[in-house]
């Protein structure tokens, strides 16, 4: 299995589980682990707002036809499409990693130090030997070492020690690298192993740039989230009146199971307000897709919220078979939007339906290893039109799925600039059970030069900006355009 590793933040709103893809073919013994990223901090600003349409059928009375399957809520021709304000439709100016601060000396005894250069060594050689841009990005590598060693020498605590391995590989600034403490290491083991498996309200949400809250992209079944009626687009201002994560960022809606969670909240378009929800443990769910048919059509569209979760090829394709009950779809808009990665376990299986061959090379200082996908026709699914829809949130797998789905010729990208960012990790473990996970390889699509997509992204053949909690899928501006890119040049 191989992983690539999220470029969003994004978490279960209960415990902190980014969504990853993480690269395993390492010389160490990496396990899967989903790994928290360098994040870009975003700073306080006023809430945007944006104005709703109401359309019929609302979102509370959703129609179903004859093969049991859910009448999308964006009726083309009756449906106004929410105007995204121009804060959102302006490109946003990509932030470099600051430089850290040095970290304060501690006094320590000599063994300590000792110990903690042996793991510097390794670390830092490995990163030498295996990060995938041989210039190290236009930064000084041998210079980076010997600041970060100085500091170590004059006596650092563990904890310190930590924070300034991490700072260290942040430094080279492709925001995808990341190294793990001991410790972190072992709370990744145990959230993989145990999957989705906690106390809290039991929703997927994703930070929304330039605010201080998140907006629920995902709400698993049979949740406390699902039983209050909240949905995807509704941002979460607050938790018990206070900010939605700690200073450790963990989510504060994590508390004993059975136990009361005020949040405040605001559907787009409405006032903001209360809800109380009563903490259920989720334990082995399943992260839903969502799809539907788009009312006075033959279009289908298939939400795909991450390629995590080991049931989401499955999950999309019993949506593709029954969509197709009464015979193959005229087109088909997978939603990608949102989608910050995941394992290659699932998203090749996914990315089969689709399209069929070699889609490209995954190149690493030493090697050269072909991307192939084998096919897998279902009612028409290798050669119905596509459109996949992307924004700024759509990374690692989900850029590489959208990329080569359009670079096969088989699909068309609506949305906004992807992230970019679609290097593969190697992980590498050190002596003292820290782990370091490092960009050592970058995707070559079919005709194209190695690399082109990390760094710039994809850029969609029809841009269509939207920000998650400014829209509902009632008006959602990107899948007006989407349907009608379908319908006027299927």
């Amino acid at each position: 299995m191989s992983r690539l590793k999220v470029s969003i933040i994004a978490f279960v709103l209960a415990s902190l589980a980014c969504q990853t893809v993480m690269g395993l073919e390492a010389t160490s013994t990496p396990n899967a682990t989903r790994t928290p990223r360098p994040q870009r901090t975003p700073e306080v600003a006023p809430t945007l707002s944006v104005e709703i349409t109401r359309v019929t059928p609302s979102l509370d009375m959703p129609q179903f036809n004859a093969n049991g399957v859910r009448m999308c809520h964006y009726i083309p021709g009756v449906s106004v499409p929410a105007e995204m304000p121009s804060e959102v439709v302006a490109a946003a100016t990509p932030q470099p990693f600051p430089t850290p601060t040095p970290p304060a000396p501690t006094a320590v005894d000599e063994a300590t130090t000792e110990a903690q250069l042996e793991v510097f060594r390794e670390f830092w050689e490995a990163v030498r030997d295996n990060y995938v841009y041989e210039d190290f990005r236009g930064r000084d590598w041998e210079a980076i070492g010997d600041r970060y060693e100085s500091y170590i020498r004059q006596g650092l605590s563990d904890e310190a020690f930590h924070a300034a391995m991490y700072a260290m590989l942040n430094e080279l600034g492709d925001e995808h690298s990341s190294y793990l403490s001991p410790e972190q290491v072992r709370e990744e083991e145990e959230q993989q192993n145990s999957g989705f498996n906690y106390v809290g309200i039991g929703a997927l949400v994703s930070n929304i740039p330039d605010t201080e809250y998140v907006v629920i992209t995902s709400v698993f079944p049979g949740s406390a989230a699902e039983e209050a009626g909240l949905r995807p687009h509704d941002a979460i201002l607050s938790v018990d009146g206070g900010p939605v994560r700690d200073e450790n960022g963990d989510a504060r809606t994590l508390g004993p199971e059975g136990t009361d969670v005020t949040i405040v909240m605001r559907r787009p378009g409405e006032p903001e307000r209360e809800v109380t929800l009563t903490r259920k443990r989720i334990s082995g769910a399943a992260l839903p897709i969502d799809y539907c048919i788009v009312p006075n059509t033959n279009i289908g569209y298939i939400y795909l919220p991450g390629f995590d979760d080991e049931t989401i090829d499955e999950q999309t394709r019993e949506a593709l078979e029954k969509m197709t009950l009464d015979g193959p779809l005229d087109g088909l808009i997978l939603d990608n939007r949102q989608n910050g990665g995941g394992s290659s376990t699932v998203a090749h299986p996914v990315l089969s339906f689709f399209t069929d061959g070699l889609q490209g090379y995954f190149v690493s200082r030493r090697q050269r290893d072909r991307f192939d996908i084998e096919g897998e026709d279902i009612n028409g699914s290798q050669t119905v039109p596509l459109v996949v829809m992307v924004d700024t949130g759509t990374a690692s797998y989900g850029e590489i799925v959208s990329g080569v789905l359009r670079q096969s010729g088989r699909a068309r990208i609506v949305g906004q600039v992807t992230y970019g960012n679609v290097e593969r990790l190697w992980g590498f473990d050190f002596s003292d059970g820290s782990r370091a996970w490092i960009a050592s390889e970058t995707f070559e699509p079919l005709g194209d030069t190695n690399g082109v997509w990390e760094d710039t992204g994809i850029v969609p053949d029809v841009l269509a900006p939207t920000r998650w909690d400014l829209f509902t899928e009632a008006n959602d501006p990107a899948l007006a355009k989407a349907v009608e890119l379908l319908l006027q040049n299927p």
